[in-house]
């Protein structure tokens, strides 16, 4: 086995080439362990030379991660070549440490580690922000240029007017973060007369069928294959990362309305973020002291459209379309939600005006009377812990995924609440269709 090492501080570059067999694993653990005495926490294997690999390799591999993962490090492989990734998924390794498909991945990877691990050591450093409804933190991320990717359109959901012909496919990846409506199933029988509100988040996919039972299901893959796929009339997806994080801390014990916290966020982004345009795209991990949902009880599809003709939130059709809560459905629980929020008090003529209203319904009226325009969708757990000094988003809400007590799913009303949140934003800077997505089923 020929083994290089190569030392781009902080991170560890070791190429292997040839066999890494039970002779290429003794080499190899002698390499690691030269290596990490000198103390180096954040390694890359890149294994694209390499053609075979066993289980004595595997266990090589598995040992080094963990001695790394125990001192606060962690060990990553790229360039797998398709033998050596199919023994890995033989042998059950494909979840047990990172792999990625090229260097510059696991090299993202490992720097996203880094600046975790100093924004925690650096935590009373990081810059904070004290308004009426609380604190705040500021976790800074990578820039990033954030879309609001669409698919359908929600005039057609709001008119009861979509037909087989307007339902959209999209497979499931484990990083989406999107809210809609639509449903899972492989027969149009299956989804398309119940389909509900949805929302994937953290590696879950969860929707409420519109079968009467008022009871939320969810899939959670153990595999992120991209195989999975949602049915949906409509669908809204947060493109291009989070580029700040925040933790949010309710200046009440009965926490902050999601009018509330959306508004103090378009107050930080008009005087921190010279990007902003008026539209947020939030995922949070909440503590919610009281949730106050709603749900829509039909599917909206022409067959069940209003024969009044107005739209199913008309006065005349409210009652028969939606549930609402008149009190709290669930209290002090943990919540993971995905959202957008519309800032009307901002200039919004920058944005595609189609693309935008493909997304948002604007009464004539609403620039008037309302300042904010939101649509959030949530996930409802047990209430867990909130993590201490939280700095990756993802980690957390997989977290919470993995440990949680799954409870239910809703649309937010806006006056539910809020008492501690770990927040990512996306300035949207544009709205565009989606191109994971496709017409058909």
């Amino acid at each position: 086995m020929d083994i290089r090492v190569q030392r781009r501080d902080p991170i560890l570059h070791i190429s292997l080439q040839g066999r890494f067999d039970a002779v290429g694993a003794r080499d190899v653990d002698a390499s690691f362990g030269q290596s990490l005495q000198s103390g180096d926490k954040y390694v890359i294997v890149d294994m694209l030379q390499v053609d075979y690999l066993s289980s004595a390799g595997l266990r090589v591999i598995l040992s080094a991660f963990q001695r790394l993962h125990r001192a606060g490090g962690s060990l990553a492989i790229a360039d797998l070549q398709p033998y050596c990734r199919s023994v890995l998924e033989m042998a059950g390794f494909t979840s047990a440490f990172p792999i990625f498909d090229s260097i510059n991945e696991a090299v993202s990877f490992m720097e996203g580690l880094i600046r975790d691990q100093y924004h925690t050591d650096h935590w009373d450093e990081l810059e904070t922000a004290t308004l009426e409804c609380g604190s705040f933190r500021m976790i800074p991320q990578p820039d990033s240029q954030s879309a609001m990717e669409v698919l359908g359109h929600v005039d057609d959901v709001l008119y009861s007017r979509v037909t087989p012909a307007h339902l959209c496919s999209k497979h499931f990846f484990e990083t989406e973060y999107s809210i809609g409506l639509g449903g899972l199933g492989d027969r149009l029988d299956d989804y398309f007369p119940i389909m509900g509100e949805m929302i994937t988040i953290g590696g879950t996919m969860v929707w409420l069928p519109t079968d009467g039972n008022d009871t939320p299901d969810f899939l959670i893959p153990q595999k992120d294959t991209g195989q999975v796929t949602l049915r949906t009339g409509f669908n809204v997806s947060i493109s291009g990362g989070f580029g700040e994080l925040m933790v949010f801390e309710s200046s009440s014990p009965a926490g902050a309305t999601m009018d509330t916290l959306y508004q103090a966020l378009f107050h930080l982004a008009r005087t921190r973020r010279p990007d902003f345009r008026g539209v947020l795209g939030v995922a949070i991990l909440a503590q919610m002291p009281s949730v106050f949902g709603s749900g829509i009880k039909r599917s909206p599809i022409k067959d069940y459209a209003p024969e009044n003709g107005e739209m199913i939130t008309h006065s005349s059709n409210i009652a028969e379309w939606f549930d609402f809560d008149a009190t709290p459905r669930h209290q002090n629980v943990t919540a993971l939600i995905c959202g957008v929020g519309v800032d009307l008090t901002a200039d919004l003529s920058g944005y595609d005006q189609k693309e935008f209203h493909s997304v948002f319904y604007l009464h004539p009226a609403q620039g008037r009377e309302q300042q904010t325009l939101l649509h959030n969708h949530a996930v409802m757990f047990s209430a867990l812990p909130f993590p201490e000094r939280p700095v990756n988003l993802d980690h957390e809400i997989k977290t919470v995924v993995n440990q949680g007590d799954f409870i239910d799913m809703r649309h937010l009303l806006d006056r539910s609440t809020i008492a501690k949140g770990l927040i990512g934003i996306s300035t949207i800077q544009t709205f565009r269709r989606d191109p994971k997505g496709y017409k058909g089923i």
